[in-house]
């Protein structure tokens, strides 16, 4: 043999000696017209068999013989080469065969049927045991899944574990099941934004719901409700939801909601800091899902010891749970009329001292009526007060710390108060009716094929479509009468609040309310608190409609109204604006660590304690106590140790920034302690490479305000000294440039000029 071609033969088989062997199948899996004959390439290397049902390929399976195999309709497509040792290599993948678009996802699933689909042990099955269906298993199992985009692009592809999930619904015949991504398996998570921009876009456990307890009627509820809570001011923690068609084994299996699995990853990735191994995650009366019971039972035990009328009582429980995220979640399951609130809940702490706890919403879909036509007239709230309830849906337990805070006159303020906020925003007939036909439009395509599959008529989901509608018309005045006949409301005064442009106003501790405005009506025994805010570069100059110099005041509505008031605000400019500038800025630094660069290029030292950043985000940093001499620099950076490693010589450093900066585009804002404005940079770099890079002022007389002024520079940068001087050629030479364009501008237009003038 000749050495070339030897050596040729030996790398090709270097996959399969060192049982690496790769498969793939050709086409690749998706979407197609018409028939489809796949191949699959690497199979050469060993024994290969396939599947066309889902089920994982077994020497008992159709062995592939270098024939392409024939795919007339919808199906999952396992291959696998099989060794002594077992499998070498696998592949599979969904070919969706002339099936109908949709704007939805599409998530196709491939699992043995024996799995679910066997008489006696299946999963779908119910089984041989009467008193305890197969379905209610915890076990899981091995599956191929796939995610496609509404125009076709794979989102992800790989194996998860498959596994049941729900409580009484998983009776319905589709079922809804839990999805999670293993180390083990080589995809250790899903990497897609599969819930929009605001949500984590990478994870490692999904819900695929099938509606819950709203199945076989709107399919909407829990999505819904969960989607309603907009306002910033909820911070309660909730799970996304997304419409998605399923296909099972290559079977259309109908409308489900892929969700947000709530585990301790789940709470790890929505906030910064929380490790998901240190925490405990509680539901029900008292059942750990992770770590202890132990930190909730002395809080309990406290509530029921104590009067928290009390102001000492009351700030006691405020260290040990955070109370208004408590009261937010009973704010929203009172307006819902969850009829599962009580016993269905869900709470958790962070582990070591300070922390406390918080609630999570969710499971909803026992609200809005589901069992009740007229449920929009319920009084859920002495349902949630009752110190006697019965078992379901409101045991002593589940009201014991509402009613226990209700009793502290501040709480119950903010209780009132805040509900009749929502009723005035998120909560308003018009608002929640646009959201319940926004998501009625989105699923409506998929309606008439999801009913066919499990044998439902398509009025009836209209009906029950229109009865959420109902409820969001007439909910808020019944609620509002509840409250007013159980708090001892009063008569009702009409209010209007408004801010100009620089500011806005925090209502009830609550709501923010800028120029759009709000207005509705509250009560006249509760006096609402308002507190005039001035945005970063404003000051507050004063109220309109009120007698008051003071930013933050008690608004007393005893007096008949209507009560209309507006906050003011002015432009505010630090003395020292543009005497302390943003100099240099070094983005998404891999060996440092972010940093700016604060240059004072004025004649006095200025105090800079208390002043701040802001970024393009709104994440806001105050800087330490510092003074920065006139003609000195200081460093402001993400890693204040990590900078000095690299920088020990630099003394003029603070730290640690608590976010990065954006590597393409950004905006950076410098204020004083007392909001005033002092300077502001943005810029937009585009794509740029993966390298360390800084982006300077050329000279520190320029106006660091506009960008042809400033020079990206593919290095480390100066920090805490003068900029190079080299980098005011670049700008220079573009003033040379454009000077020029300029002088060959007026030449022309001169020229034309004197023609003109001798041609009249």
């Amino acid at each position: 043999m000749r050495p070339l071609p030897f050596l040729l033969t030996v790398l090709l088989c270097l996959p399969v000696l060192a049982g690496r062997a790769q498969l793939s199948l050709e086409p690749a899996p998706g979407f197609f017209q018409t028939d489809q004959d796949v191949r699959v390439a690497g199979a050469a290397a060993g024994a290969t068999y396939f599947t066309t049902d889902g089920s994982t390929p077994t020497l008992r399976s159709r062995r592939y013989t270098g024939e392409p195999i024939r795919i007339g309709r919808t199906a999952v497509v396992r291959v696998a080469v099989l060794r002594d040792t077992g499998r070498v290599a696998e592949a599979a993948g969904t070919y969706l065969i002339d099936e109908p678009r949709s704007p939805l996802l599409t998530l196709s699933v491939g699992i043995d049927p024996w799995r679910l689909f066997h008489p006696r042990t299946g999963w779908f099955e119910r089984g041989e045991d009467p008193d305890r269906p197969n379905w209610e298993t915890h076990r899981e199992h091995e599956a191929r899944v796939e995610i496609f985009a509404s125009d076709g692009r794979t989102l992800h592809r790989g194996p998860m574990s498959f596994r049941l999930f729900g409580g009484t619904s998983r009776s319905h015949p589709q079922k809804s099941f839990s999805l999670s991504a293993r180390k083990r398996d080589g995809y250790p998570r899903v990497e897609a934004p599969l819930f929009g921009p605001d949500a984590p876009d990478d994870f490692r456990f999904l819900v695929v719901r099938n509606g819950g307890s709203d199945w076989g009627r709107s399919y909407l509820r829990d999505a819904l409700l969960t989607g309603l809570l907009v306002d910033p001011s909820w911070d309660l923690d909730k799970q996304a939801a997304r419409p998605v068609r399923v296909y099972l084994n290559g079977r259309y299996w109908g409308l489900y909601h892929l969700r947000e699995k709530i585990n301790p990853r789940f709470l790890a990735d929505h906030h910064p800091g929380v490790d998901k191994d240190s925490l405990s995650l509680l539901e029900h009366a008292f059942t750990a899902k992770h770590g202890t019971t132990d930190a909730y039972g002395r809080l309990l035990d406290y509530i029921r010891e104590h009067d928290l009328s009390d102001a000492g009582a009351y700030a006691e429980v405020g260290r040990q749970m955070d109370i208004d995220n408590f009261q937010r979640l009973q704010i929203a399951q009172t307006y819902f009329d969850n009829r599962d609130a009580g016993g269905n809940i869900r709470y958790w702490r962070p582990d070591g001292p300070g922390q406390r706890f918080r609630w999570i919403l969710y499971d909803v879909d026992q609200g809005f009526g589901l069992h009740r036509d007229t449920g929009w007239t319920a009084n859920t709230l002495e349902t949630f007060m009752a110190a006697d309830g019965p078992a379901w849906p409101n045991p002593p337990w589940s009201t014991l710390i509402q009613r226990s805070l209700l009793k502290n006159p501040g709480y119950r303020r903010n209780f009132v108060n805040r509900t009749l906020d929502y009723l005035h925003t998120d909560f308003s007939a018009e608002a929640v009716t646009e959201r319940i036909d926004a998501l009625a439009a989105g699923i409506e395509p998929e309606m008439p094929r999801h009913l066919e599959r499990w044998e439902q008529r398509e009025p009836r989901w209209r009906y029950h479509v229109d009865q959420l509608r109902r409820f969001a018309l007439y909910r808020p005045r019944y609620l509002r009468e509840h409250l007013r006949a159980i708090f001892r409301g009063g008569a009702d005064r009409a209010v209007g609040l408004s801010a100009s442009l620089g500011g806005y106003v925090v209502l009830n501790d609550n709501l923010q309310v800028g120029t759009d405005g709000i207005s509705g009506n509250y009560f006249s025994r509760y006096p609402l608190h308002l507190q005039a805010v001035a945005e970063p570069g404003f000051r507050f100059t004063g109220w309109e409609g009120v007698d008051t110099g003071k930013a933050s005041f008690d608004l007393d509505l005893t007096e008949a109204g209507p009560y209309r008031l507006r906050a003011t605000f002015e432009p505010a400019r630090h003395p020292a604006a543009d005497q302390i500038i943003i100099n240099e800025v070094s983005p998404r630094n891999r060996v440092t660590g972010d940093w700016l660069e604060l240059h004072n290029r004025g004649e006095t030292t200025v105090d800079l304690t208390g002043w701040f950043l802001i970024d393009a985000s709104d994440r806001r940093y105050a800087l330490p106590p510092a003074r920065l001499r006139r003609g000195a620099y200081l460093v402001v950076c993400e890693d204040r140790e990590r900078f000095q490693r690299v920088y020990p010589q630099i003394p003029d450093v603070v730290g640690d920034l608590p976010f990065g900066l954006n590597r393409i585009s950004d905006r950076i804002g410098l204020y004083a302690a007392d909001g005033s404005y002092v300077n502001a940079i943005s810029y937009q770099l585009g794509e740029t490479a993966d390298t360390v890079f800084t982006y300077a002022l050329a000279l520190p007389g320029l106006d660091n305000g506009r960008r042809e002024h400033w020079v990206r520079e593919a290095s480390s940068g100066t920090p805490g000294t003068a900029n190079p001087e080299h980098l005011q050629s670049s700008v220079m030479t573009r003033q040379r440039f454009w000077l020029r364009v300029g002088v060959g501008v007026a030449l022309l237009v001169l020229v034309g000029a004197v023609r003109v003038w001798r041609e009249a």
